[in-house]
């Protein structure tokens, strides 16, 4: 095994359990209304998290140029690590509980915030977008590992033991995270370099609301057409973004990249385009798993766009990235919820979906601010 598979692999590893510690806080609502808080609570405290991350990202960028990357992804695991189990000393809504949100999205922002650039460092040509989109499909799997072992520890053993297996997950990433590469790479990109990173973190921002509105939104609308039971999205998603990287990516290289670009947008889309239509379990997972494929490569193809656009200052277009798509959750959990209210899940849905399809438009915009990231380069 050569270096840069020895170091890809650690990174994999140690972004898994890290994400681990994540997802099992998906769960968080639970705790919440366990408190005897209700959805307006739930909010405000899962909008800490967002807006915190926000605020940390174009910091945590800027700090990957100047230090290690290790240090900060070590920063970030620590802090996400370390203060999980603190929620098991919560007993009501205050300061305490929106200072463990605001603390795990610096974590956040710390470690996931530079993976990608440590990823595409250790890569070459294409085959950078294909241990991204390796990377992408790690970090989706643990979004249905961790909430189904998560439920489980709550249902066998209560939310006390539930926070502190999280954090064990948690510190496995961080140990795992003193075996990753040291060094850093210092580049330089003019202030004008910046504007060309626009449309990607647009198509980023897209994405984060097409999304959010779906991992946010759609098990309430199956609970409102008699779909109890939501966990078939989850699964048939996972499924797609792993189908792509490890069984698709070979058929995909013998295709154009427009082509690809197209292909994807419109299975992604086709879950908030016809969630109206869902009527059948069967159906839900079709919709899920064309959703799950789509979303599985333009996520890390974006990812990569962004990266490359920026050659001087990967640790800090990576940051742009997850900062531009961020945006997009949070602007899906505030948008998306009002236009429900307003006008209906269905109409809510359609309209993400024709939203989203902008990304189809935006494809040569991206391609041109790419050659002229590397003609100046």
């Amino acid at each position: 095994m050569n270096k840069s598979k020895h170091t890809f692999i650690i990174i994999l590893v140690a972004n898994f359990f890290f994400f681990l510690n994540f997802s099992q806080l998906m769960l968080l609502p639970k705790f919440i209304v366990h408190l005897g808080l209700g959805p307006a609570d739930i909010g405000y405290v899962m909008g800490f998290f967002s807006i915190s991350v926000l605020v940390a990202l174009p910091l945590v960028g800027l700090l990957s140029e100047k230090i290690s990357k290790k240090i900060l992804f070590l920063i970030g695991a620590s802090l996400m690590c370390f203060s999980t189990p603190l929620y098991a000393y919560i007993t009501h809504l205050g300061p305490a509980i929106f200072t463990l949100r605001v603390i795990q999205g610096l974590g956040f922002a710390c470690a996931f915030g530079i993976t990608g650039a440590m990823v595409f460092e250790i890569g070459t040509g294409k085959n950078r977008r294909t241990l991204l989109g390796m990377l992408t499909a790690s970090n989706i799997t643990t979004h249905a590992i961790g909430p189904a072992f998560g439920e489980y520890m709550i249902h066998a053993w209560g939310f006390g033991p539930f926070f502190f297996s999280a954090a064990l997950f948690g510190l496995l990433g961080m140990i795992l995270g003193f075996f990753l590469p040291a060094k850093k790479r210092i580049g330089y990109d003019s202030p004008s370099a910046f504007t060309r990173s626009l449309p990607f973190m647009i198509a980023a921002a897209v994405l984060g609301i097409v999304f959010g509105t779906a991992v946010m939104f759609l098990p309430s609308y199956l609970l409102s057409v008699g779909i109890g039971n939501s966990s078939a999205f989850f699964i048939a998603f996972v499924c797609g973004s792993l189908i792509v990287w490890f069984v698709l990516v070979k058929a995909l290289d013998h295709l154009t990249e427009s082509f690809k670009w197209i292909a994807m947008v419109l299975l992604m889309l086709s879950l908030p385009l016809w969630a109206g239509a869902i009527n059948s379990l069967t159906l839900l997972v079709g919709l899920s798993l064309a959703f799950g494929i789509g979303y599985g490569y333009l996520y890390p193809t974006i990812n990569a766009f962004i990266i490359d656009s920026l050659p001087g200052k990967k640790g800090v277009a990576n940051s742009l990235f997850v900062w531009s798509f961020n945006l997009g959750m949070l602007m899906a959990s505030f948008g998306v919820g009002t236009a429900s209210a307003l006008f209906g899940y269905r109409k809510a849905f359609v309209l993400i979906g024709l939203l989203g399809l902008g990304l189809l438009f935006m494809k040569k915009w991206m391609n041109r601010s790419w050659t002229q990231s590397h003609s100046i380069s």
